[in-house]
């Protein structure tokens, strides 16, 4: 397939409407762990994970802020997106939608969930929209970052007494949202946008690349095997009750305090553009 596509306007009405969804869901994601992630920087098990904390923060910001700016090609307006929408809104995973509780729910988003994001990242690293083709390469050199942190802290939890069953408990509530993340393998939207070479692999493709990434780990707490060569996961996903357009697992959004810090609602004044 050659050629590429140098704005929205330039896809075909569906491919448009379905990219510029992606890319909202992913704006959304970014923004909402961005805020997670801060949540722990003087809650972390030790100065340098506070510090990491902070870092991965800034990088989540950065990228949704990125991506918000993007969607003025598909009709958006950044900051409407940005700071003025009600819960129902936003289309971010409902592990998003309120406070972290301890260190392995937290390490659940820095390992699951914030891996689950760079895969989808990945998926458009070669796209034929070639806006987002430039800028994910640089995002995913910091997301590398990411991924090397909740690793670390993942295997070392695991050696620590009582770490196993937490990271079980914690990893396996959050597993489902993950495998669904990527979408059912006859999902539209992903197999519009591989078909026009908007992003690289299927549903399938994604959620198996994802597989790979966190197989190892997961086997450790029950939750991946290997088959063959293939890291597998030994649920099945549930997808009764997904909101497909949010891409979500239920209806809802972000709590009252998380929306009021996410939009920047405590300090309007000082928004400058």
């Amino acid at each position: 397939m050659t050629g590429g596509f140098r704005s929205a306007a330039d896809l075909p009405g569906e491919v448009a409407r379905h990219l510029g969804d992606l890319l909202l869901s992913l704006a959304d994601n970014k923004r909402l762990l961005g805020l997670r992630y801060s949540d722990w920087l003087l809650g972390a098990p030790s100065v340098e994970a506070g510090i990491a904390c902070s870092a991965m923060a800034q990088d989540e910001w950065g990228h949704a802020r990125i991506l918000y700016a993007m969607l003025r090609d598909f009709g958006h307006e950044p900051a409407t997106l940005e700071h003025e929408r009600p819960s129902e809104a936003y289309r971010n995973s409902e592990l998003l939608d309120r406070d972290v509780s301890s260190w392995p729910e937290f390490l659940a988003l820095n390992f699951l969930w914030d891996t689950a994001l760079s895969v989808q990242f990945e998926m458009l690293a070669e796209s034929r929209f070639e806006p987002i083709h430039y800028k994910v390469r640089k995002l995913l050199e910091e997301e590398r970052f990411h991924f090397d942190h909740g690793q670390g802290w993942t295997s070392r939890l695991l050696a620590a007494e009582g770490g196993r069953a937490a990271l079980a408990e914690a990893f396996g509530a959050a597993w489902n949202a993950c495998l669904c993340w990527f979408g059912p393998d006859d999902d539209p939207l992903v197999s519009a946008l591989a078909e026009h070479g908007i992003v690289r692999s299927d549903a399938v493709g994604a959620r198996r690349r994802w597989l790979e990434r966190v197989g190892g780990l997961a086997s450790t707490v029950g939750l991946a095997h290997v088959a063959g060569e293939t890291w597998t996961s030994v649920r099945e996903p549930v997808w009764d009750g997904r909101c497909p357009e949010r891409r979500r697992a239920a209806e809802g959004g972000p709590d009252e305090d998380s929306l009021a810090r996410v939009r920047g609602d405590r300090n309007r004044t000082l928004l400058m553009d």
